[in-house]
């Protein structure tokens, strides 16, 4: 396994990271256990949840299955994109208060006292920047968190919340985690452009673009079972299309001659951006975890050759 830092900081994350908004539906607390196990065996170190996934049930298991080794793990987690209880004001969002009530939570379900990142999961229209990153650091200075970051925020929110860290001494943000993968490269450009300047390092999410990318669904064909395709109502009308498969074949292609599979191909080629400390992979077996962790010795066989004849599929 390879190993980055996450941004510009000194923590030491695995390039591949294991996705969890499939823990606690449909994966159980045993499924979760054996999932964490053979990932810390394939040298992941590093794991990613939010307080809604699974209705909280993914911090929990998570909690359960790291409590041994603990030190040995990097949690990530995040919050304000699902409401508390039954919505309603107050309960959502990125506000000091919310923040606060959003951790203490996390924190319980996990049956831990710190984070080493925590990360806004949406940006918030309401809340003012200087009271979302004065809050943040908070939670640094209290020990709670070590590390802060955001998903799902623009460029210039980026900007916007590192320059007023800066202005007052605060902790920054070290991570972004964006949707980035071969079909959707809407990142590429501001918001990299933005990270780099800063000090952020992506952590990419839906890098396997729900399951298209690892070249198991066929043309012509029904998704495989048991897959999260399968389980996507709209696939056949945003993924399963003629237009979408003759990407695939081109890459497939592409990937038979560097001689590897299509999800190392897909994988490596994100992590093949500077920019980039680790792609969050989605697992609801060991196997899984398995084969998404031979990304990391797939990586040397993407040469700037092999990119740009991927490049030029778009």
């Amino acid at each position: 396994m390879e190993y980055r830092t996450l941004g510009r900081s000194g923590l030491q994350v695995s390039v591949i990271s294991l996705g969890t908004n499939q823990f606690g539906s449909p994966v159980d607390a045993a499924g979760v256990q054996t999932i964490m196990d053979a990932a810390l065996e394939s040298g992941i170190n590093f794991v990613d949840t939010a307080d809604g996934y699974g209705g909280g049930l993914s911090e929990e298991y998570i909690g359960r299955a790291i409590k041994e080794k603990r030190y040995d793990w990097i949690a990530m987690s995040k919050f304000g994109n699902y409401p508390m209880g039954d919505g309603g004001p107050n309960k959502r969002g990125n506000s000091r208060g919310y923040m606060r009530k959003a951790l203490t939570g996390t924190l319980e379900r996990m049956g831990t006292d710190y984070l080493d990142v925590y990360l806004f999961h949406r940006a918030d229209p309401v809340t003012p920047i200087e009271e979302q990153m004065s809050a943040m650091n908070d939670l640094v200075t209290e020990g709670l968190v070590r590390y802060v970051g955001c998903s799902n925020w623009p460029a210039w929110q980026i900007a916007a919340a590192n320059e007023t860290a800066s202005r007052h001494g605060w902790a920054p943000f070290v991570a972004s985690q964006p949707a980035y993968s071969l079909m959707n490269r809407a990142v590429e450009g501001e918001h990299m452009d933005a990270c780099t300047a800063y000090g952020l390092g992506l952590t990419t999410f839906s890098s396997l673009a729900g399951g298209f990318l690892t070249g198991k669904h066929r043309r012509g064909q029904a998704p495989v079972a048991d897959t999260r395709v399968a389980r996507n109502p709209r696939a056949g009308e945003t993924l399963l299309t003629d237009a979408n498969f003759d990407k695939l074949e081109a890459w497939e292609a592409i990937a038979k001659d560097a001689g590897v599979t299509m999800t190392e191909l897909s994988l490596a080629w994100i992590l093949a951006h500077p920019v980039v400390s680790s792609v969050i992979c989605g697992a609801t077996g060991a196997a899984q975890v398995q084969e998404n962790a031979k990304v990391a010795d797939a990586i040397a066989k993407i040469t700037p050759e092999v990119m740009a004849k991927v490049n030029e599929t778009k």
